[in-house]
């Protein structure tokens, strides 16, 4: 590919040496969302903002939920030209035992030409690489016919209220093309899966290990239901077969409990037992037939005893996306 001399003005201007530096800073700075303390995403979200702010960028800092702020950054080019946005998320997910790792998680060792440390890969170093690219772009003088939109949200391990306050607040309406700079192996992402979490509690009638006639017991038709929703699971591999980007759809149970709350013990039959399903969708299922399915199976399941209920709730449901090889910025990055 022939370089123009705009982008080699521009590329001359990337700064490697603090690209690796940056990512260090942002990886040293710890951004799991911890309910329990309340820490979370704001000293990593304003390090970023002090970034764009020395770049002499627009900067907004708005809090989503205490300690859980999105940054987003302008840079605007002439002629009110379209937007492109490099995005990114600055909370990343559970370190787990340190014991377990070789260097101290936030560390940001490098080693072997890698950097080691919690989220260095997902995504502080997307994130670093929007500001860099950003920073070049405004060192060089060139002025875009557009404009740059860096949008550093929190929560994308969770929720994703981040994304959607971002939404909220209209800053997608002025947006017409979008970077998401996670890590894809240097290859470009065209389509995502979709998901859909359902939480599905059976109840049924407590009783003493002693005495189990005198109860319900309700692992028996989460056994029953879970085996349905594995044969869902194979119908649907049926139908849908293999995406060329993003393989097959998948139903996942993630979470069993049983009870579904306080604490279990060996001669104690639950009262009730829960699930947590996860649905991996690809582009043509239908997420509520998903879920009008489950509610059909776990009624199937609770058939043999009148005394066994259930409930079934979708607590969250975000469609599949694609696009298309030959949209201009795929085109222009492939």
């Amino acid at each position: 590919m022939t370089i123009s001399t705009i982008e080699r003005q521009i590329l001359d201007h990337i700064d490697d040496a603090q690209l690796i530096q940056w990512v260090q800073e942002l990886t040293r700075i710890p951004s799991v969302w911890r309910p329990q303390t309340g820490a979370g995403e704001e000293a990593a979200a304003r390090w970023v903002a002090a970034r764009c702010r020395e770049m002499g960028l627009e900067t907004h800092f708005e809090e989503v939920q205490p300690g859980r702020p999105n940054v987003i950054a302008l840079h605007h080019g002439r002629n009110n030209g379209p937007t492109l946005m490099f995005e990114g998320h600055t909370d990343v997910v559970t370190e787990g035992d340190p014991a377990q790792w070789t260097d101290p998680p936030f560390a940001a060792v490098i080693r072997n030409g890698r950097i080691y440390g919690r989220g260095a890969n997902d995504m502080k170093a997307g994130l670093v690489c929007a500001l860099i690219a950003t920073k070049a772009i405004v060192e060089s003088n060139v002025r875009l016919n557009g404009n740059i939109l860096i949008g550093a949200v929190c929560d994308e391990e969770g929720q994703m209220i981040g994304i959607k306050d971002f939404v909220r607040r209209g800053w997608a309406d002025s947006v017409d093309a979008a970077i998401i700079c996670e890590p894809e192996e240097n290859h470009l992402c065209i389509a995502q899966k979709g998901v859909m979490w359902m939480r599905v509690r059976i109840e049924g009638v407590m009783a003493h290990g002693a005495m189990p006639l005198t109860g319900v017991n309700s692992a028996y038709p989460m056994a029953r239901l879970l085996t349905l929703v594995h044969s869902l699971e194979e119908r649907e591999i049926a139908r849908f077969g293999c995406h060329e980007f993003l393989g097959q759809p998948s139903i996942t149970p993630t979470i069993l409990r049983s009870p579904h709350v306080g604490e279990p013990q060996n001669n104690v039959m639950p009262s009730a037992t829960e699930t947590i399903l996860d649905f991996r969708l690809i582009p043509g299922q239908d997420a509520a037939w998903l879920a009008q399915q489950v509610q059909i199976m776990a009624a199937a399941a609770c058939a043999a005893d009148e005394r066994l209920c259930f409930q079934a709730e979708v607590l969250e449901v975000r469609h599949p996306t694609h696009t298309g090889r030959t949209e201009p910025l795929v085109m222009e990055l492939a």
